[in-house]
């Protein structure tokens, strides 16, 4: 958080980020909102895409989770990062049983995303889970709401490029990656993110993401 945001809640303490009627604490959501966080237990995504790698996300996109990650990303609440954090590592848990050892690609934002949020906030989510690696880039894309699953694909792979001196750094690690993600829906983004990588002669045997829609 900058000052302003800071001198703002001191004095007007911010509103939960999932229910909205309570105050919230330091991590932006009150201690029930909070509490339903902490019940969600990982799940197999099951993506449109037959292309996607398989993906465990961190709870449905529903409820207290589905607002707490609005929050996060259009009103830019930094201070649910741990949170919703703390789902991905619960995600990252169930893959890294089968694939160990595994780097994080985050699926990066536009530029004009992450000027209006102030952050990268799928990067900001996962501090701290591991070896992250950023080494891909996106481009503006129309927004997905709308679109069909052939349509969101074609964005995603005109969207999405790597970074080839990153990519080959990663390549010669030898190790397997995990994609990263806050939102599964048809699994565009990630099979669009796992073909650059392969074709990079890396692994991408798995993504993660925060919730399932």
């Amino acid at each position: 958080m900058n000052v302003a945001e800071d001198a703002r809640n001191l004095f007007l303490p911010a509103a939960c980020a999932s229910c909205r009627s309570a105050p919230a604490a330091g991590t932006g959501l009150c201690a029930d909102c909070a509490a339903d966080l902490l019940a969600l237990r990982p799940i197999l995504a099951t993506p449109a895409v037959r292309a996607a790698p398989p993906v465990v996300a961190g709870g449905p996109y529903a409820g207290a989770l589905a607002e707490a990650l609005n929050e996060y990303k259009e009103r830019s609440r930094r201070e649910l990062a741990p949170a919703l954090g703390g789902l991905l590592g619960r995600a990252l848990a169930v893959v890294t049983a089968e694939v160990p050892n595994a780097l994080l690609v985050p699926i990066p934002p536009t530029r004009a995303a992450r000027r209006s949020r102030g952050f990268d906030h799928v990067a900001t989510a996962c501090a701290g889970l591991g070896d992250l690696r950023s080494c891909l880039r996106a481009r503006a894309r129309p927004d997905s709401v709308g679109l069909t699953p052939a349509q969101r694909a074609a964005a995603a792979r005109k969207s999405l490029h790597a970074v080839p001196r990153r990519t080959a750094a990663l390549a010669a690690t030898a190790r397997p990656v995990v994609l990263v993600d806050d939102i599964v829906t048809t699994g565009a983004t990630f099979a669009a993110a796992a073909a650059l990588l392969r074709e990079a002669g890396i692994r991408v045997p798995a993504a993660i993401a925060v919730a399932a829609a």
